[in-house]
């Protein structure tokens, strides 16, 4: 596992909750000391309804790339559902410091809160909120060779209805680049490191759901 782990800062680079969440600081372990390897602007302020919370919470995810732990003096239980969801470790801590960050990974090596080890990997979309559905397609062919990305999706965006489709893979499948597919999705993507953040979602979309 890599170690990498997102923290709820403020202002002041301090330890928050998510109420207080200014932005996140993902800090990485590097030539036995940790270091910052990002930081950015975030916040929950503002926010209404539940529906608001999971939207925000996705973006908070795609804003993560490859860092799959998260530690906060407090997380929200609406916010822990959507994290927890996605298959993130997700730590309450009290303090902000190496030793704490230390604690965190020696626990996930030890199994006491490692959702990752011995987890299955999904083989299709998995719902996240209301009408919007995740797959990590690097995780899954690297966990199932025999599951191409056509099996994976092609029912999928095929016959179920969506709002939204986020995926993580290396390259947009070759498929998906015919007209079969232009007519009827538009498909925005961004880079993540060595990874590719994809988005899809139906030009008439036939998902209707009342919020």
């Amino acid at each position: 596992m890599d170690k990498k782990i997102a923290v709820t800062c403020d202002d002041n680079d301090q330890l928050t909750d998510f109420i207080g969440l200014t932005h996140m600081i993902i800090f990485e372990y590097n030539n036995n000391h940790w270091e910052i390897r990002k930081k950015f602007s975030f916040a929950f302020s503002g926010i209404k309804t539940a529906q608001e919370i999971r939207d925000k919470t996705r973006n908070l995810i795609l804003k993560l790339d490859d860092c799959k732990i998260i530690a906060s003096a407090a997380v929200n239980g609406l916010i822990y559902n959507v994290l927890d969801r996605m298959r993130f470790a997700i730590f309450e801590i009290e303090s902000l410091d190496a030793a704490m960050l230390d604690k965190i990974v020696n626990d996930l090596y030890n199994n006491l809160h490692n959702i990752n080890a011995g987890a299955a990997v999904p083989t299709s979309p998995v719902e996240t909120a209301n009408g919007i559905y995740y797959l990590d397609l690097i995780k899954l062919q690297h966990a199932h060779p025999d599951i191409s990305s056509k099996k994976a999706l092609r029912s999928f965006l095929d016959n179920t209805p969506f709002i939204q489709l986020d995926l993580v893979c290396s390259h947009i499948p070759a498929w998906l680049n015919t007209a079969e597919y232009a007519e009827k999705l538009v498909i925005t993507t961004r880079s993540s490191g060595t990874s590719l953040l994809v988005s899809i979602s139906k030009k008439c979309s036939d998902y209707s759901h009342s919020y």
